[in-house]
């Protein structure tokens, strides 16, 4: 019995990933390209596009990335991914920096004749 990926996931995790595809069709659409057209330029079948527009969560990564390049939506896509974009990672980044540095005493001694 095939296993249902969206069974995995919770709820909270399943929108978010139709609303992917919704934009993947809003894209697609914009530029006039049929289901065939996007998933020959994604180097997919148009069934595996399809479940991409669907927001399936069992499509690969790699498939998403492929098809976010053929629309110009990569360098986006990983805009909001990237550390300066990460509020909560840069706060805790900035907790754990040091508050000064101080020389060992070893580089100290080493130029000590």
């Amino acid at each position: 019995m095939k296993k249902q990926a969206s069974a995995a996931l919770p709820t909270l995790l399943i929108e978010p990933l139709r609303t992917l595809g919704r934009n993947l069709r809003a894209a697609r659409q914009a530029r006039g390209w049929t289901i065939a057209e996007a998933a020959a330029r994604s180097l997919v079948s148009p069934a595996t596009y399809k479940r991409l527009e669907a927001g399936e969560p069992s499509v690969a990564i790699g498939t998403w990335i492929t098809a976010l390049a053929q629309f110009q939506l990569l360098e986006a896509w990983l805009a909001t991914t990237a550390p300066q974009a990460d509020a909560l990672g840069e706060a805790l980044r900035a907790r754990k920096a040091p508050r000064r540095v101080r020389k060992s005493a070893d580089e100290d001694s080493r130029y000590d004749f």
